[in-house]
């Protein structure tokens, strides 16, 4: 009874997701942005953000450039966001 009722409660939680977008600039021609979403279920928000802080730390390490790495709630709710880079510059140009 006790695992059929956390069920339904988890049915009404969010699902989490993480998207790193990548922005690749080359002079002279349009910028290009690539996105790489990782998706986990409903309530799964502990295994999101350990996800989300093993990107920055890699991420760190590596060291690209113009990238923006997200924590999303639901569809649209960004709960952290972490940019390296000039994201914002990169964003205003002309991204196709």
């Amino acid at each position: 009874m006790k695992k059929a009722w956390n069920n339904f409660l988890t049915s009404f939680k969010p699902t989490y997701s993480v998207i790193v977008s990548m922005y690749h600039v080359i002079p002279g021609q349009k910028i290009q942005k690539y996105d790489h979403k990782h998706d986990f279920g409903k309530g799964e928000i502990d295994k999101a953000r350990v996800f989300y802080n093993d990107v920055i730390k890699k991420h760190a390490s590596t060291g690209f450039p113009n990238t923006e790495i997200q924590l999303i709630k639901g569809k649209k709710t960004v709960l952290h966001t972490r940019q390296f880079g000039p994201v914002e510059l990169v964003k205003t140009l002309n991204v196709a």
